[in-house]
């Protein structure tokens, strides 16, 4: 004969009202401080997000259950029970001990007395104690029951000192369809109980799990038997003062078999959110994420450690995208995450509504929602509006003995906080470009020839190409945003080299060749390679500027290799801008930009694309001599690069089906905004001393980042400088 296994410790609390006969998972603050288990599991947000074990059978082989309970009366998650000693569905409880079980398993959250791990599992009660014991042919018949009636989990809190149940559990182990919890018992021994026994035999498959008790301090309780060679399957659960129903009310009990329908509770709201797992895998997953205790990793006392409800509900290992033509990409949840960035052309809402569907080790299905990482907006700074020229202050020019010139710019650091140089190698053991530095320079080398050639780093490409190599260059300071190729924006922090040469000896024509280099890691990133046409007589400026850009990324856009944007892209473009001295002091130019981006290949999710076509432009009216000798005043309209058309399509997981199989479906992404972005600057810079200046600006900028609905953004700056 099978006895029980329990240590009563205090008399029924309170009885409360009777349940209604519809359930809603609605529990007091009362009702949840009452819940032992919950409470000491922290599974309080686990609940409020909906997960409550719905549709799931639990199969309780116990003492059965008093249905007069609050907890349990008209509760339409109580299925007609059965009673395994004499084949009726006679439940009656007499000893409370498994409407104390119960409780702590399902108990409705119904706003009164406590509520269970599982609130919303069905459950299965059936009867095999004949009084304070039970027989092998009815432990057999009771486990033979609960796997005919779909029980997906079956907890047996009960105990004996020798075999018993195998020839039912042997069946159930080999359908791999029912979880099985067993207590370990209360005997202080160093192994558990039968049939707790059975879980370390390769015939269990899995899926048994014995539990043992610890109290809220996460010890184990002395009465409690320990891992010992079940150690590999074992977990230890609240079993300590637990409060739950007893007779028609409520009382605290003390034993494994209050730890083990905590563990049966997880399991069904495991089986609940992902119901085609195996038995074995819900066993696995509560065994892998269980929280350590006792001695480093799995101990004879502890076994696998402490039952982690939230942990079991995370995703395990890494999540695995999949695609409607087979392909899978796996991202390791151990590798810190790729920080996203859209296609700076587009604008943040083109992204939304990008969801699909992830797996885990274990094959559970995780909703992603991947437009979110694109939906970061930019925000216009003192910095960005007052801006690098402002700080390129240290120039030197050296007059070489055949009359040639050098000329060398440096950039100063404005704040002690820029003065703090990133030293750190990137992955590759590669410190150039490892972060934008804020420090930059530009030389460049005029022969009496008028042959000339530039090199620097930082991004300043752009002082040494196109209108900023002029005659008027100086005559448009504070427009120079406006005029530059934009495909050098793809190329942050880059180093550069350009040659120029005259077309002829008395020719205004210059041609020029420029390349510039950028590296990133994890972050968009391209190389440059620029041919240039410019014509200059002096009062007239012209610009022709044509461009290669290979980046890694596409125009800005950067993502986890999932999502695609991560792979090598092409763009071409031209500039063409143009500046003329309307007189001594006033410069009208302005620049219009045309780029076409190839579609990007598939990759990831990314299925196909389309050319992505943008263009962009620019206008400004410069003054000098306003107030004092060689001070500036200018006026820009500057819309940048947004894309005319272009797509991306992607497959995405809608769902799954019953065996937990994706369904496919496609989210199609058009670049191409409604809006266009534009900024109305006015900008005033002047020399107090030959060490002091002063600038300041006023920015408008409407439509940021394409954004129709996003508000414009204004900026007011003031900036003077000292240098020491």
């Amino acid at each position: 004969m099978r006895r029980l296994h329990h240590i009563f410790l205090l008399t029924t609390l309170a009885s409360a009202c009777q349940l209604a006969a519809a359930q809603t998972f609605a529990p007091t603050m009362s009702e949840y401080n009452w819940s032992t288990t919950v409470n000491q599991l922290g599974m309080r947000n686990i609940h409020n997000q909906g997960i409550l074990g719905q549709g799931v059978i639990v199969a309780m082989l116990d003492t059965g259950l008093n249905l007069a309970n609050p907890e349990f009366a008209n509760n339409p998650q109580i299925l007609t029970g059965y009673n395994a000693v004499d084949g009726s569905a006679d439940i009656t409880d007499s000893l409370n001990h498994g409407t104390h079980t119960t409780g702590i398993l399902a108990a409705p959250g119904n706003g009164t007395g406590m509520y269970g791990v599982a609130p919303e599992a069905s459950v299965l009660m059936i009867k095999v104690f004949n009084g304070g014991t039970a027989s092998a042919s009815a432990i057999n018949r009771g486990i033979d029951y609960a796997a005919a009636h779909g029980a997906r989990v079956i907890n047996m809190s009960l105990g004996a000192t020798s075999a018993t149940g195998d020839a039912s559990l042997r069946a159930v182990a080999a359908a791999n369809t029912a979880v099985v919890v067993v207590a370990a018992g209360n005997d202080s021994a160093a192994n558990p109980n039968w049939p707790g026994q059975y879980a370390k035999e390769s015939w269990a498959n899995g899926t048994m799990i014995v539990v043992g008790a610890v109290d809220a301090n996460k010890r184990l309780a002395s009465f409690s038997n320990k891992a010992g060679d079940t150690a590999q399957f074992f977990l230890v659960a609240p079993g300590v003062n637990i409060i739950s129903s007893y007779g028609t009310g409520y009382a605290y009990l003390t034993g494994t078999s209050m730890a083990a329908p905590a563990v049966s509770g997880a399991a069904a709201l495991i089986t609940g959110y992902w119901p085609y797992l195996r038995a074995s895998q819900v066993a696995s997953i509560l065994l892998n994420t269980a929280d350590d205790l006792g001695a480093p990793g799995v101990d004879a006392v502890y076994g696998r450690g402490m039952l982690n409800v939230n942990r079991a509900l995370s995703p395990i290992g890494s999540y695995t995208y999949r695609t409607a033509n087979g392909s899978r990409t796996t991202v390791p949840l151990s590798i810190a995450g790729v920080a996203s960035t859209r296609p700076s052309v587009s604008t943040p809402s083109a992204f939304q509504g990008l969801k699909t569907q992830v797996f885990d080790d274990y094959g559970r299905n995780y909703s992603s929602d991947e437009g979110a990482a694109f939906s970061g907006r930019s925000v216009m700074t003192l910095d960005s509006v007052l801006g690098r020229p402002d700080r390129m202050l240290d120039a030197a020019e050296e007059l070489m003995k055949d009359g040639s010139q050098l000329v060398k710019l440096q950039s100063r650091q404005t704040d002690v906080q820029q003065s703090l140089r990133v030293s750190a190698h990137n992955a590759s053991g590669d410190p150039w470009n490892h972060t934008p530095h804020m420090d930059a320079s530009v030389v460049t080398l005029r022969q009496t020839s008028g042959l000339s050639f530039s090199a620097g780093d930082g991004g300043l490409s752009s002082m040494s190409l196109g209108l900023m190599d002029s005659s008027l260059a100086a005559r448009l300071g504070g427009a120079e945003g406006a005029l530059g190729n934009p495909l050098l924006n793809f190329a942050p922090s880059h180093q550069f080299a350009a040659v120029a040469m005259p077309l002829g000896t008395r020719s205004h024509w210059t041609g020029r060749l420029a390349a510039a280099r950028s590296k990133a890691y994890n972050a968009a990133s391209g190389d440059v390679n620029l041919a240039e046409l410019s014509y200059d007589n002096g009062t007239q400026a012209l610009n022709i500027s044509t461009g290669q850009l290979a980046e890694q990324g596409m125009l800005g856009g950067y993502s986890k290799s999932p999502l695609g944007l991560n792979q090598q892209t092409s763009t071409s473009g031209i500039t063409v801008s143009g500046a003329w001295a309307l007189d001594g002091q006033w410069a009208l130019t302005g620049a219009i930009s045309s780029t076409h981006t190839s579609a990007p290949r598939a990759s990831g999710m990314l299925m196909s694309g389309t050319d992505v076509r943008a263009d962009g432009y620019g206008v400004g009216l410069v003054r000098q001599d306003n107030w004092r000798p060689n001070d500036r005043m200018s006026f820009t309209i500057n819309a940048p690069l947004r894309a005319r058309s272009g797509t991306l399509t992607y497959s995405v997981v809608t769902g799954v089906d019953d065996a937990g199989e994706p369904v496919y479906g496609t989210h199609t992404v058009n670049l191409a905004p409604t809006a266009r972005e534009w900024t109305m600057e006015t900008r005033y810079a002047m020399r107090l001393t030959r060490t002091a200046s002063l600038s300041a600006v006023a920015a408008l900028r409407v439509h940021p980042d394409n954004d129709g609905s996003a508000p414009s953004q204004l900026a007011l700056g003031l900036r003077f400088m000292q240098s020491f």
